[in-house]
């Protein structure tokens, strides 16, 4: 697929001429100043390169740039200016963040240079961006499958929380989204390093000593020690060790940041985890948010507006859909159905809780208990989500 370069200037007659000369070299289209140009990536086209004029009325260049940064990071930012003074270009560089700076009148030729030079750049920020969602992925899921067969109760809580995180992504429009979904998915991976039984008195909500609150504690910090020996992981491993951290301060760890020195995600998760302690349905009810908001001093009161408000919007889409709900035995159970019930032995040790995603792995486990043990059947799934 051929990259787009979106060129935007306030004169109509470059703007034709130039798309006569690329039309055979370049997935080109023009827009004729800022307001064209912000409708043209409101329609979530992907620009690739963006060739912008400093001199234009009403927003001018820099501006403009400062804005397609905000909304499309990855376009890489070239300007086109008759105004070829210092600071302008300057001010290019450090305020848009440009990856090209050209005078005009610009030979088309060189201009066409450096676009095929931006073209280049974008691919490979797409390309780290590839290895991060696609193969760094593949790292983690060997994670999420060792916690889904040691503690599938934890396994099925940071479904859950994968799930919101995913539906809080795109209505926040986050930059990264990678990130936080990863930070969702990894929420609960320190509690492999918890005594089975603590994990048992804490699902029966059985007082603990402080001995066991201190195990429980350090949790978030073995989480964050594990994924950090993955390359590039730091980010995500950060928000991990931060997801009991309050608002105000309080909480977990003691001396870490506070109020909007917390990362984003790392609030964004604070709440999620917090609201799926409070959830035994797909989505938090009413109940959990209104618990939150009476502790409102430990979390960032506008994201929980925001999270409450896109998460319910979720749930009315949900339950106008109709589910393709199912009971199967378990030899009929396939990756990539969502169990609706607790998956249990007959002894009713659970093996998978309600809620989680059949994995590969999962499927493979569930064929190698089933050789030696019977299972509790039928097992309630939903076939698609």
């Amino acid at each position: 697929m051929n990259e787009k370069v979106l060129l935007v200037d306030d004169d109509a007659n470059l703007l034709n001429a130039l798309k006569r000369h690329y039309r055979k070299r370049f997935d080109l289209s023009i827009a004729q100043g800022s307001g064209a140009a912000l409708d043209f990536f409101s329609n979530e086209t992907i620009v690739a390169v963006a060739v912008v004029d400093m001199r234009m009325p009403g927003m001018d260049g820099l501006q403009l740039l400062q804005k397609i940064r905000e909304i499309s990071p990855d376009t890489v930012r070239i300007m086109l200016t008759g105004n070829a003074d210092q600071q302008t270009a300057v001010d290019a560089i450090n305020q848009g963040n440009i990856f090209r700076f050209f005078s005009k009148p610009c030979d088309p030729e060189i201009l066409a240079v450096g676009i095929e030079a931006g073209i280049a750049q974008y691919k490979l920020i797409t390309a780290e961006h590839e290895l991060l969602e696609q193969t760094l992925a593949g790292s983690v899921k060997v994670l999420i499958d060792a916690l889904a067969m040691v503690d599938p109760v934890s396994f099925g809580r940071s479904e859950k929380i994968r799930e919101w995180a995913s539906v809080v992504s795109r209505h926040l429009k986050l930059k990264q989204p990678w990130l936080l979904s990863m930070a969702a998915m990894l929420s609960q991976l320190g509690n492999i390093t918890i005594p089975p039984e603590i994990m048992g008195k804490m699902s029966e909500g059985a007082a603990l000593s402080d001995a066991e609150q201190e195990i429980i504690a350090g949790a978030p910090g073995s989480a964050r020690d594990l994924i950090a020996d993955i390359p590039r992981l730091k980010p995500v491993s950060d928000v991990v060790y931060l997801q009991h951290r309050g608002f105000d301060g309080s909480g977990l760890p003691k001396d870490g940041p506070r109020g909007s020195d917390i990362p984003l995600e790392a609030r964004i998760l604070r709440i999620l985890v917090d609201l799926e302690a409070q959830t035994h349905g797909t989505y938090p009810p009413s109940e959990a948010f209104m618990s939150l908001f009476e502790r409102e001093e430990k979390y960032d009161t506008k994201l929980l507006s925001e999270i409450r408000r896109c998460l319910e919007t979720e749930k009315s889409r949900d339950e106008n859909q109709e589910p393709e709900e199912t009971e199967l035995p378990v030899s009929l159970l396939l990756s990539g159905y969502t169990l609706l019930s607790d998956l249990k032995l007959e002894n009713d040790r659970l093996i998978l809780g309600a809620g989680s995603c059949l994995s590969t792995a999962h499927v493979q486990k569930i064929r190698a208990f089933s050789k030696m043990h019977k299972f509790h059947e039928p097992v309630k799934v939903l076939l698609s989500r």
